[in-house]
């Protein structure tokens, strides 16, 4: 009789086979669009980026309130909401009472990924609002269709939420969704105050390794970038949150969060995050991209982050600090939940999309040089390739 442990191995190594045929096969159909149909070529290169993975996600283990009491069931428990974005209806759940914190989850994810925020937040006073993105866990289909989302939709679906519940006195966000909140953030959106768990902070090296992965040559490559910008309507420059976060006054205070053994986002993007904001870098060992969610440290920080006062929604630049820390003393054995390395938020490829929500359109700011974070050990590149894509639910 096969252990489970052997059959564990043996359906990972199985997956990583059949990613790397599809990989291998869509080079060799890139190859050939290339030189004959190269608008082909890039409306299939735009498709697969807009699709996120389709995987079942398990809600992290969620602790119980101070004092043992249990103030978080579930997560089908609270408040039922929905909300109209773009179309499409997100779903979600809202617990507590007392001012309105938001959880954003990232590409591929559901919003049960950060119930393990919950009951310390219900505690603390606050009320609590999470929901699943356009396409992801429970919402219905985005504009492009089921299965299919952009980056400007997970902004406008926090908008939304947002004017449908209350003012943001915070929002905690993974990955794409944190990429998604500073986008709206920049564009207008007020927040008190703000943590960015993995963010991912521009789009363009991930294209970049999209491209690579897949052997899209310049001519594809430059339809895609083009049928984004398209979908758009503005470019992408304007989702290098990096540069348009450094110089621009009146952001709220950020605490960046980022493990150094992300193998979904780059870990260089916590840092840019936290340099150009700036704010406040909380590092953690062994993590990854999916655990640090559950990670009690991790929770605590963030927490104790948003109770911090003497702050109003964009009443200045938070001349913050960047710290290097751990939340664990030694590596764990793995990383993210499917293994990736150098794609999207939460093993997907985030596209920058449709721009139809209600969010406010400021002008780009501040493209000046990147400073470089202080830091305790010397950040890594982005890595040359990306793992196979598409790729499959793990």
């Amino acid at each position: 009789m096969t252990s489970p442990h052997v059959r564990r191995k043996k359906s990972t190594i199985v997956r990583s086979i059949r990613r790397a045929a599809m990989a291998g096969g869509f080079r060799a159909v890139f190859g050939t669009l290339e030189q004959l149909a190269p608008e082909a070529g890039g409306r299939l290169a735009l498709r697969l980026w807009c699709t996120p993975p389709r995987r079942r996600i398990a809600a992290p283990t969620v602790p119980a309130g101070p004092g043992g009491a249990t103030t978080f069931t579930g997560p089908y428990d609270g408040t039922p909401f929905t909300v109209e974005v773009d179309g499409g209806t997100v779903t979600g759940r809202a617990w507590g009472s007392g001012p309105f914190v938001y959880l954003a989850h990232g590409w591929g994810g559901s919003a049960s990924q950060l119930h393990g925020f919950v009951p310390t937040l219900v505690a603390a006073g606050y009320r609590v609002v999470a929901w699943d993105a356009l396409s992801h866990g429970r919402s219905g289909p985005g504009a492009l269709g089921p299965h299919r989302a952009t980056l400007s939709e997970f902004a406008d679906a926090l908008t939304a939420v947002v004017r449908a519940h209350g003012p943001a006195h915070a929002v905690i966000a993974h990955s794409l969704g944190a990429s998604a909140t500073g986008l709206a953030v920049l564009d207008g959106l007020p927040v008190r105050r703000l943590v960015m768990i993995a963010p991912m902070a521009d789009p363009l090296p991930y294209i970049q390794a999209f491209r690579r992965t897949l052997g899209i040559g310049p001519v594809v490559g430059d339809r895609l970038v083009a049928a984004m910008e398209s979908l758009v309507g503005r470019p992408i420059a304007d989702y290098d949150l990096g540069s348009r976060a450094h110089g621009a006054g009146g952001l709220p205070p950020l605490l960046v969060v980022q493990d150094r053994n992300d193998r979904e986002v780059y870990p260089a993007d916590g840092a840019t995050m936290a340099t150009a904001w700036p704010g406040r870098l909380h590092r953690t060992d062994g993590l990854g991209h999916g655990r640090i969610l559950a990670d009690p440290e991790v929770v605590r920080r963030a927490v104790d982050f948003v109770r911090e006062s003497g702050t109003a929604p964009h009443a200045g630049p938070h001349r913050g600090t960047v710290t290097a820390t751990s939340a664990r003393t030694g590596p764990i054995p793995g990383a993210a939940p499917n293994g990736s390395t150098g794609t999207g938020s939460a093993g997907g490829r985030p596209l920058p999309g449709t721009v139809t929500g209600p969010a406010v359109r400021r002008p780009l700011r501040g493209t000046g040089e990147m400073r470089p974070a202080p830091q305790d050990d010397p950040l890594p590149a982005p890595p040359e390739k990306a793992p196979p894509i598409p790729q499959e639910a793990i």
